[in-house]
């Protein structure tokens, strides 16, 4: 028996072992995430039992027994706290989701509006309180001889949604339970520089069938944009792919976040620093795109790339007139980059 022991160690050690191997070299399409190991931590639990009868004390202290719960103790947290994770983001979604009242139209900014609910803080051109939220709306005129802009924008639980602006540089409607934005710009020569930011109050923030903040924002697509995106817990959903967008830049921490790039540059270079996240970003097929991804602990899925030192590329990386690098740095977090 103690024989039998030895080699069911033995074996499961080269099993696990050369699916690590196969796993981190891309052997025969084989691409196994760490969140997809964890959800087997019950197998290492069965091991263990069998081990136990394999050990001719039938002792549970014997050495394969301790190595194998020791194994699925951690796959085991890590697997339960990917759940949870999930499961509150799923719940944050629900609650978060609001149907809007019958006068409102995010595409329309235009309207009248009243400015008895502005402080010394709300730098808005108008406020007003709609139902339980206040409503704010902001605008930067647009300059034919600006040809580049910066934003950076900042918030914390919020959903984030973008759409064209015409008539202006930037434009944005926030609808906002608690908190309130402050929009500052400067021009630099040609260059526009807008920071848009969340600014907290002293209302306290509770879970509850409209206790969500609504961002609504309108880029002019005439520039070339840097953006930097700072934002908490929440959703953003952004259709880049008609922007000329040099630089896209999005740090995060327990969010949803989806993004659609274009062909409009040369190069473009996109980072992504998240903490537990969902992420997704669509890149033209016409484009290359290179992904350097940072993080052990996290689930991916780069369909029609190909693994070369360490990052990921298409098969046009080299040959395409246009590029797109993607660099992500991610605790855990489910990263997906798609083709369309």
């Amino acid at each position: 028996m103690k024989n039998s022991s030895n080699v069911f160690l033995g074996v499961f050690l080269i099993v696990v072992g050369s699916l690590f191997f196969a796993g981190m070299n891309d052997w025969f399409g084989l691409d196994i995430s760490f969140s997809q190991i964890a959800r087997f931590w019950p197998v290492l639990i069965i091991l263990a039992g069998i081990a136990v009868f394999l050990n001719d004390r039938r002792s549970v202290g014997n050495p394969l027994s301790v190595l194998l719960v020791a194994f699925a103790i951690p796959l085991g947290i890590y697997s339960f706290a990917s759940e949870g994770v999930k499961e509150i983001k799923n719940n944050f979604e629900d609650e978060f989701h609001f149907d809007f009242d019958d006068d409102f139209n995010h595409e329309n900014l235009d309207g009248d509006y009243n400015d008895d609910q502005t402080d010394e803080e709300d730098n808005s051109i108008s406020s007003k309180q709609k139902g339980d939220r206040t409503e704010q709306l902001f605008d930067i005129e647009k300059d034919n001889g600006i040809e580049e802009a910066r934003l950076k924008l900042g918030g914390g639980a919020a959903e984030f949604h973008l759409s064209e602006s015409n008539d202006k540089l930037f434009e944005a409607r926030t609808l906002l339970k608690f908190g309130n934005y402050k929009l500052s710009d400067e021009k630099k020569g040609n260059l526009h520089e807008i920071d848009f930011e969340m600014k907290n109050n002293k209302k306290s923030f509770k879970f509850g069938d409209n206790d969500n903040n609504e961002v609504f924002l309108k880029l002019n697509k005439k520039p070339v944009w840097d953006i930097e995106m700072g934002i908490g817990a929440g959703d953003l959903d952004f259709d880049l792919s008609g922007y000329k967008v040099k630089k896209l830049e999005i740090k995060t921490g327990a969010a949803s976040v989806d993004v659609k790039l274009g062909d409009q540059m040369e190069n473009t270079d996109v980072k992504i620093e998240s903490g537990v996240a969902s992420v997704e970003i669509g890149v033209p097929k016409g484009v290359g795109c290179q992904i350097d991804m940072d993080g052990a602990l996290n689930s991916k899925d780069f369909d029609g790339f190909q693994k070369k030192n360490d990052k990921y590329e298409t098969e046009n990386f080299n040959s395409a007139g246009k590029k797109i690098f993607i660099r992500v740095s991610s605790g855990l977090s489910s990263v997906k980059v798609n083709r369309y």
